[in-house]
């Protein structure tokens, strides 16, 4: 019975399946040209929310620059402070101690952020003018190292020197050093100790007009951070910019994120703009999708069908190109390559592995007195005989004429010698004994090879066909009946 696909059922109430040929053309004239315009309006909106992103980066990298190169003004006018108070100690050389004290002290009360102020000697510990408050003595020790220890460097207490302090990891200090020129303060400086958060906090606070998230930072240590601020979450990659700021020692790193403005509102809109979009392309995407389905699914039916008969073909093929026609045994060249690669794995593995060759006896005398075509009677006979006798695992196949060729894997030559005499004891008994007279039962011929160390592939075929026509020879000659041989 053929096998007949079941045609869909139509639904009452669609119009859209009863399209004729001219209204489907029109229908999908207009999909193509709504998909090509979402596509165009799409690209248009990501390009535009690309320019708009570069945008604000750019913005936001001129707002770095800016706030980089203030800061460290801001930095340097900070420093004015010790240089006014160093040109009025150079100046005034006949000054005391309780003078240069008040003078000190002067300066840190009208200074913001200016905690305390003293002189120090080229690697000595510092004389505080005027102490800085709000720090503990074990603070004022560490401020006391980090000064010694660059002072104690050659040259470095000839020059300005600016550098950080952490003595506590919630409040880093700045101190800003500034030689003395008079010969009476020789290999002296003065030394300033400022409040670095509070200084960067009223910097931001007054220089960004906009809420740009930013961070200072020295290395793997944090000066200040905006509240502003988005850390880095996992799987999301945020967008930052950074700008070194270096002032004598000090060597810190700005980062600043994009923030929100004007701009990024307008990224927001587009979004949506997007989504719309979206679901304009995605309807005209349903609509091709419909028109094209019926059309690719009758295309797919005879693919599948013409596969189907592809796979057949081939299989048959394949089927003729290894087996004999007649006796629909292996024929000689698959035999070839299979003996090949049983010979192959015996030798690797060193396991036995046998070969017989069997001739057909009287077979010339049956074609040149009944025909052949009884002679193609008995190769058939005698192949069903053979795979009666034969195991499963043994490989049969019609070598050539009235020939046929056995591997025996996993065989010794014992065992192997005792298949061959069973075989030459089988008497095939057919119709050519009635035809002609003198014609008895078809018995077969036998000549046995065994693998060996110095013997190849071809040697052990070799070595069955000789000890097969030596068989035959000593059969006709009554000297070993073909019988028992």
């Amino acid at each position: 019975m053929r096998n007949i696909m079941p045609i869909p059922a139509r639904a009452p109430s669609s119009g859209l399946l009863r399209l004729n040929s001219r209204q489907s053309r029109r229908l999908f004239t207009a999909c193509v040209a709504t998909l090509v315009t979402g596509v165009v309006l799409l690209g248009l909106s990501t390009f535009v929310r690309w320019k708009e992103t570069r945008a604000v980066q750019t913005d936001t990298g001129v707002v770095l620059t800016q706030a980089s190169t203030q800061l460290v003004r801001a930095l340097q006018s900070r420093r004015g402070t010790l240089t006014l108070l160093r040109d009025t100690l150079d100046r005034a050389t006949t000054l005391t101690t309780d003078e240069q004290k008040a003078l000190a002290r002067s300066a840190v009360a009208h200074t913001r952020h200016l905690l305390g102020i003293g002189l120090v000697r080229a690697g000595e510990a510092a004389d505080w003018w005027a102490q800085p408050q709000l720090t503990t003595s074990k603070e004022l020790d560490s401020i006391g190292r980090a000064v010694a220890h660059r002072t104690r460097l050659s040259n470095v207490w000839r020059v300005p020197s600016t550098f950080t302090v952490s003595p506590n990891s919630d409040r880093p200090l700045l101190v800003m050093l500034e030689p003395l020129r008079a010969k009476v303060h020789q290999s002296s400086a003065l030394i300033g100790v400022f409040d670095l958060k509070l200084l960067l906090a009223d910097f931001f606070e007054l220089t960004l007009q906009q809420p740009y998230p930013v961070q200072i930072t020295e290395g793997d240590r944090i000066f200040y951070q905006s509240s502003q601020w988005q850390p880095a979450a996992k799987g999301r990659r945020l967008t930052l910019l950074q700008q070194p700021v270096r002032l004598d020692m000090a060597q810190w790193t700005m980062s600043m994120q994009p923030g929100t403005t004007q701009t990024g509102q307008a990224i927001s809109s587009f979004r949506m703009l997007l989504m719309g979009f979206s679901v304009l392309v995605g309807l005209a995407l349903i609509g091709l999708i419909w028109l094209l389905a019926m059309r690719t699914w009758i295309l797919q039916r005879a693919v599948a069908r013409r596969t189907a008969a592809l796979r057949r073909t081939t299989g048959r093929l394949r089927q003729l190109a290894i087996t004999d026609e007649l006796t629909g045994l292996y024929n000689r060249r698959f035999f070839l390559e299979r003996w090949q690669w049983e010979y192959d794995r015996a030798k690797r593995y060193d396991r036995p592995l046998g070969c017989l060759m069997i001739d057909v006896n009287q077979f010339k005398k049956i074609n040149d007195m009944i025909g052949h075509h009884m002679g193609d009677l008995v190769l058939k006979q005698v192949a069903a005989e053979l795979k009666i006798h034969l195991r499963q695992s043994d490989i049969l196949a019609r070598f050539g004429g009235d020939e046929f060729i056995v591997a025996l894997p996993e065989t010794s030559y014992a065992q192997a010698a005792t298949v061959a005499d069973k075989l030459r004891t089988i008497a095939i008994e057919g119709p050519w004994m009635k035809e002609a007279a003198g014609l008895g039962p078809i018995r077969l011929s036998v000549g046995l090879g065994q693998i060996r160390a110095d013997a190849s592939a071809q040697d052990i075929i070799q070595k069955a066909d000789t000890e097969l026509y030596e068989t035959r020879r000593m059969a006709r000659r009554g000297a070993v009946p073909a019988e028992t041989r």
